[in-house]
């Protein structure tokens, strides 16, 4: 592949990964997405910071997932307008973050919208999240409470 290729190549692969991170990151009927596959999007070393802690690794960002999918009987993740930049074996991006959540069946949604700034590293496995930073855009209340004794 040209040079060209490989960039789009990776530009693809990247969004695939987030786009991942969404899916594993839903909750449906109350059940939480893949978390050992979500986990698993990450870097060894990796760090997870949602503003509700910082987890480092697949194994303690699984564990941190499974405390903060536990509430919400139905929760969608949209990730929209990604910028990336590609140099080499590593790459940044930032994604704005879009999310509906409902407490339970019949209830009224409510809405977040966060700024992510993520990191990627290449793997031999391919890309993964080295880390995931959020900053708030804006937040239903009714969220903030849900979230009360983990937000920073």
């Amino acid at each position: 592949m040209n040079n060209n290729s490989t960039l789009l190549s990776d530009i693809d692969e990247i969004k695939t990964l987030k786009y991942k991170y969404s899916y594993g990151a839903n909750i449906l009927n109350g059940k939480a997405g893949d978390l050992k596959a979500f986990a698993a999007l990450f870097a060894e070393d990796a760090s997870f910071d949602v503003g509700m802690g910082v987890a480092i690794g697949p194994a303690a960002i699984e564990t941190m997932m499974r405390e903060l999918t536990s509430q919400w009987h139905c929760a969608m993740h949209y990730m929209l307008n990604p910028v990336i930049e590609v140099g080499g074996d590593r790459a940044s991006a930032k994604f704005t973050g879009l999310f509906a959540f409902i407490a339970q069946q019949g209830t009224a949604p409510v809405w977040l919208s966060n700024i992510y700034t993520d990191r990627f590293t290449r793997t031999p496995e391919g890309w993964r999240f080295q880390s995931v930073t959020v900053e708030q855009a804006f937040a239903d209340p009714v969220f903030l409470a849900g979230y009360a004794d983990q937000l920073q």
